[in-house]
């Protein structure tokens, strides 16, 4: 998401929202974690962390999807209907990004085993939680907020740094480039649309003059979504990987310090 996106033909209540989320969007979106991937000074194990962290995010974005969907029935209200047909269109997309991530992964050396199984910080983990609490009981309006608008939007503010640094590209261990880094090109070269649907969406939801209550609730969540997600990333980037001892006192293959799996 660019930031200098006009925020013009929203509802003013809603433009008010974003620019108060700035400093917590701008906490994500200029995280250390993605200067030291640009500059290719990255050590193995904030990679290793980085996507065995944040696998199960992507890999329930379409879940969240669905899980909105499920909030919807075709009526007259547009908003309703509009949101609807978004979500719908939308969920084979985030399969694809799902897929693709993987490759990401398995491009700079850790393997899908290991993302799938591998034990990940546990703190990486509560923005997933919290995306599909919200998704799955939160209102429509506010779970949108949180995932297609607030995620969606500051990764698509990262990523470019990331994308098209050489010194990152460096580092691949594999000879496909393209398959390896389309993850990453995809959000930074692409998805610049789609948080601006979103949130013209919820301005259609809530409509023009919401009561405070529900603007209130739609703040939280986008607050929430960037501090779990600023959290991810101190974790990823600070973590050090420590030996794990088995049963006989030798030593295991590593992995984060305080990990679960």
């Amino acid at each position: 998401m660019r930031s200098d996106r006009s925020l013009d033909a929203y509802p003013g209540w809603l433009q008010d929202v974003v620019h108060q989320s700035s400093e917590r969007r701008l906490a994500v979106a200029n995280h250390e974690l993605w200067r030291v991937l640009a500059d290719g000074s990255f050590a193995p194990h904030a990679h290793r962390n980085l996507v065995v962290g944040f696998w199960p995010l992507v890999d329930c974005f379409p879940q969240f999807l669905a899980l909105n969907i499920l909030k919807t029935n075709t009526c007259r209200d547009a908003g309703i209907n509009g949101s609807r047909a978004w979500l719908a269109k939308n969920l084979q997309i985030e399969q694809r990004h799902a897929q693709w991530f993987l490759d990401w992964g398995e491009a700079f050396g850790t393997p899908r085993d290991e993302m799938f199984d591998g034990a990940r910080p546990v703190e990486m983990t509560a923005i997933t939680d919290w995306c599909w609490h919200v998704c799955q009981h939160g209102e429509l309006a506010d779970a949108m907020a949180a995932t297609n608008y607030a995620i969606e939007g500051v990764t698509g503010e990262w990523t470019p740094r990331v994308a098209h640094s050489e010194a990152y590209q460096s580092r691949l261990v594999t000879t496909d480039l393209k398959k390896g880094m389309r993850w990453l090109r995809v959000h930074a070269d692409y998805d610049d649309a789609h948080p601006w649907e979103a949130l013209s969406l919820i301005g259609q939801l809530l409509g023009p003059d919401p009561a405070p209550e529900r603007i209130e609730s739609v703040r939280a969540a986008i607050w929430k979504t960037y501090e779990l997600y600023r959290i991810g990333c101190d974790v990823a980037l600070e973590r050090v990987p420590q030996p794990r001892v088995r049963a006989n006192g030798q030593r295991a293959a590593t992995a984060p310090a305080s990990a679960t799996a």
